[in-house]
């Protein structure tokens, strides 16, 4: 049984060898970011490994000479934020199963600039409750009420007893309304 396992590991190594040297394609400041906020900054250098070519993840790990588990973690990570994918095969010579990771920068953007959408609507959506609703607080640094929840409790705060004041939030509209229009922009310009 030793013989074929390392029989098959050599098949797996002559695969490699037939591909040839890796074109990577250039770098995409907005897949950097996904992979950096994802697995780290030693996950982007693991996972540009994979870019624009399927690879084992214990050939990456010869190549920068890490721990195979590194990689994989990494890997995982990635996998789990469908940032990369991998396909499965048998090898014929040992009968192991053997995987070839890659990173999918289009699943990645997608996945980005779909949460970026789903933050948008969230971001609006309080936007809108901050502009129609009147707070009022005590000053002491507990939570504002809207003034329903002020005049139920008689203008006194129900957690330090302290007279409700009207609570300005035009402050909170205003950073809520640069942030929308920043992320509109930023949609707009990339995948609206």
């Amino acid at each position: 049984m030793g013989k074929k396992a390392g029989r098959g590991k050599k098949a797996v190594e002559k695969r490699k060898v037939k591909r040839g040297p890796k074109q990577k394609p250039p770098e995409d400041p907005v897949l950097r970011g996904i992979i950096v906020g994802i697995a780290g900054e030693r996950g982007y250098e693991i996972a540009k490994e994979f870019m624009g070519d399927e690879i084992t993840d214990e050939e990456v790990a010869k190549r920068l000479d890490i721990h195979v588990n590194l990689v994989r973690k990494v890997l995982y990570y990635l996998y789990d934020n469908r940032v990369a994918s991998y396909r499965r095969a048998r090898d014929e010579e040992s009968g192991w199963y053997v995987y070839y990771w890659r990173i999918e920068p289009e699943r990645a953007l997608e996945y980005f600039y779909n949460n970026k959408r789903l933050l948008l609507q969230k971001l609006e959506e309080r936007l809108e409750a901050e502009r129609g609703t009147i707070f009022f607080g005590c000053g002491n640094g507990d939570q504002k009420l809207p003034f329903e929840l002020a005049a139920e409790n008689d203008f006194k705060c129900p957690r330090c007893g302290g007279n409700l004041e009207p609570y300005d939030n035009s402050g909170v509209v205003a950073a809520l309304e640069h942030k929308v229009e920043s992320l509109r922009q930023h949609l707009v310009g990339k995948h609206a």
